[in-house]
């Protein structure tokens, strides 16, 4: 009797592929949820120390523009307003009209906030009227002006860079001040009742009259909203004494 082996199975391949579980989908999206509200926050991070970092490098260009002026002017502050009419105007136009030249372009670049712009429009002038008022976010501060009063009428005579004692402290330009709602530039002056805007995580970019820039978010610095007293931290920023 011979002995009788044992049936052999054979098992077809299965003809479907086996695909994710729901578990398993569930999961990967929870995952991807968790990385991507990791990642989101930490990118917007980064874009807008970009842009506070290219607003610092644009107001120490404008400070190099400013006392390239203060050079031509034998150390003396230029003012704000036009000299022979008194009327008020907006600072950076002067210093673009004496220095745009075959730069108009690049320099215009260099007139707005990357964080305010987008209120104003394209920073950039006309090449054909490049005399005219130029769009921009930035603003000075107008009381580095006195008043000569042996004067008739008394006539604003600007400080000598020398005079002042801690340039360090004492606020040349920054953010500026949109109070004015004009729909092409921001208000070309701020200080004492015309505080900057705030557009850098609650701070203002302010260029020092040494020329290096600073993100201040000390409120009781930027909106003082009377004369201060002289000796204070408030007079030191905004008078220079």
């Amino acid at each position: 009797m011979h002995p009788t082996s044992a049936p052999i199975s054979l098992s077809r391949p299965s003809s479907r592929t086996r695909g994710f579980t729901l578990i398993e989908l569930l999961t990967v999206i929870a995952i991807i949820g968790v990385l991507a509200g990791i990642v989101i926050p930490v990118v917007g991070k980064v874009q807008a120390s970009a842009r506070t970092t290219k607003c610092a490098s644009n107001l120490r260009q404008i400070f190099n523009y400013y006392m390239m002026d203060v050079q031509n002017n034998k150390g003396r502050l230029p003012a704000y307003k036009n000299p022979v009419t008194g009327s008020a105007s907006i600072w950076i136009q002067g210093l673009a009209t004496k220095f745009y030249g075959a730069e108009i372009d690049s320099l215009g670049l260099i007139l707005s906030c990357p964080d305010l712009i987008d209120v104003k429009g394209q920073p950039f002038i006309d090449s054909n009227k490049k005399n005219d008022r130029a769009p921009n976010t930035y603003s000075i501060n107008n009381l580095n002006l006195v008043q000569d009063v042996t004067a008739s009428p008394p006539a604003e005579v600007t400080k000598t860079l020398a005079s002042i004692v801690m340039p360090a402290r004492v606020a040349l330009a920054g953010d500026g001040n949109d109070s004015d709602k004009d729909p092409t530039y921001f208000g070309g002056v701020i200080g004492v009742g015309r505080p900057p805007l705030t557009p850098h995580n609650n701070k203002a970019n302010i260029v020092y009259l040494d020329g290096h820039v600073q993100a201040v978010s000390d409120m009781t610095l930027l909106k003082v909203t009377a004369t201060p007293a002289p000796g204070t931290a408030q007079s030191m920023f905004w008078y220079g004494q």
